[in-house]
Formats: structure tokens, sequence, C-alpha cells
């Protein structure tokens, strides 16, 4: 494979009401890649907590596994922004629960690293009281050297 960059964007708008949803993606074509930065703008929404993961799928979109959980996110909390770096060679070396699909598990502030498939997507879980979204922004940064 030849040498190069390739971003990929994950922007939408936070639920406006409580519940666990896909919010964004799948943004495809990562396989090839070797490492990622993962450049995250995040900010509250109103009225309640909002919790977002990135999931990986190892088998073509079929099956969803938690990759990344950012710290909750308080009800109208400033937007923050966060930045993780992984590599797909970076080893796991703690077993670790995560979540499939639409039921996400892994803990809040974790990142499990290593291999991430060929696409990423965004998994949401809006608390109770949520009333409106507000706009989040995923920058995905990855390379092949």
């Amino acid at each position: 494979m030849a040498l190069g960059v390739g971003t990929f964007n994950l922007s939408f708008t936070s639920a406006a009401s409580a519940g666990t949803t896909v919010a964004a993606g799948p943004v495809t074509g990562l396989g090839l890649f070797y490492s990622l930065s993962i450049v995250a703008t995040l900010q509250g929404g109103t009225g309640g907590t909002l919790d977002l993961w990135l999931q990986y799928s190892p088998d073509a979109g079929t099956t969803w596994v938690d990759y990344a959980h950012w710290p909750q996110l308080a009800a109208g909390a400033t937007a923050t922004t966060r930045v993780w770096n992984v590599s797909k060679h970076g080893q796991q070396t703690t077993l670790t629960t995560v979540g499939l699909g639409t039921s996400p598990a892994l803990a809040a502030g974790s990142i499990l690293g290593g291999d991430w498939g060929d696409r990423l997507r965004v998994v949401q879980t809006a608390g109770i009281g949520t009333s409106a979204g507000a706009a989040q922004t995923i920058l995905i940064i990855a390379s092949s050297f």
C-alpha cells in the first residue's frame, strides 16, 4: 500500500430525547491504515446526560463492538476537545468488558486500542430529561505510515 493519510469526519447532532441510537457513520475504508488520531469536539445536550461510543465492525457491518467511550457529558456541558492516538498493532493486555450493537458497555473514558477493522460508527445514549441535542464532531485522521 502506498503511504498516505486519510481523514474521516463524523459530524452529527446528538439525540433530542432519551434513548440509545446510532448517531453517525459508518465510515469505511479504514482497514489498510496503521494508526488513527481520533479528535472529538463534544458538548452536552439540553436537559440530560450524553454518552458517546465509537464502535468498530470486524465483519463488514454485521456485528458492532465498542472501541472507545468518551467521558459522560453533563446536560449543557460546554464543548471540549479530546484526542486519542491509537495504533493497529497496539496490544490489548487487559480483559475488558465491551458491548455489542446498541447495547454499549465499555467504561467511560476508555479506549481498547489495537485493530479497528475496516469501519467505525458512533452510538449515543441520551439520558432522561434530554430535550435538545447538540453539535458533535469526531475527526478521524488515519495514517498508513
